[in-house]
């Protein structure tokens, strides 16, 4: 059996389907525009470096142990000096002085320990090489790990940030083509944040039948990457 649909029904589906479009609520402008993603990345190599040293002494006599922390954190800033650091490149810490504990079998008071900290930051792979030697030979013991980075990122941002322009709008560009338009000009644009982390400083052993005789190290690479997102209009 056959259904049979009235003209007035065909009409009245499609004024609805009118209707919808009509009061969907988005802009003419927004339909006529995409809206695509992109990426940048640039390598480049580390020239400012910060590293982290502790001095410390266990023991009963505060007096003497502070006395040999204070040698060994003078003797750390004189080798500041000689690589021509300048006081906002260094960070010296008070001392502090804490209880050491015996927990087996009992709670038992066993000395005390008294730290100071100190902290550099130095440009260029050569001081830090000669920083790290110079800290060993003092007698630090405690050397925190050191991080890479640029002292002047603004550069490496930008390049990244046109790189990811580029990518973005040469989607857009194959989008457009694929689907018969026109790319048009940017209409919106927003930056969807970066990155660029620290690498850890490699220490490499110098090979036994070699002159030099210290290690050397390798600055390694730092990848900047910026994202963003754009929306074209389409022609």
């Amino acid at each position: 059996m056959l259904t049979r649909f009235r003209p007035t029904a065909l009409v009245l589906i499609s004024s609805a389907m009118l209707l919808t479009a009509c009061g969907s609520g988005v802009p003419k402008d927004v339909e006529q525009a995409i809206q695509v993603s992109g990426q940048g990345e640039v390598t480049v190599v580390p020239d400012q470096f910060r590293v982290g040293a502790i001095s410390s002494r266990t023991g009963d006599d505060i007096t003497a142990m502070k006395s040999d922390v204070d040698e060994e954190i003078n003797a750390a800033l004189n080798l500041a000096k000689k690589l021509k650091l300048k006081d906002r490149q260094i960070t010296a810490t008070g001392f502090t002085v804490q209880p050491e504990w015996q927990w087996q079998p009992e709670k038992k008071l066993i000395g005390h320990r008294v730290q100071r900290d100190i902290s550099f930051t130095v440009q260029g792979v050569e001081d830090y090489a000669e920083l790290l030697e110079g800290l060993s030979q003092i007698g630090f013991t405690q050397i925190s790990n050191s991080t890479a980075e640029l002292s002047d990122p603004s550069a490496a941002r930008t390049e990244a940030l046109q790189k990811a322009v580029a990518d973005a709008k040469e989607k857009a560009q194959v989008l457009a083509k694929a689907s018969g338009r026109k790319l048009g000009a940017a209409v919106l644009i927003n930056q969807q944040g970066g990155a660029s982390p620290m690498p850890r400083m490699v220490m490499q052993a110098a090979a036994e039948d070699s002159s030099y005789k210290q290690a050397q190290y390798a600055p390694g690479e730092i990848t900047i990457t910026e994202q963003v997102n754009i929306r074209f209009h389409l022609k």
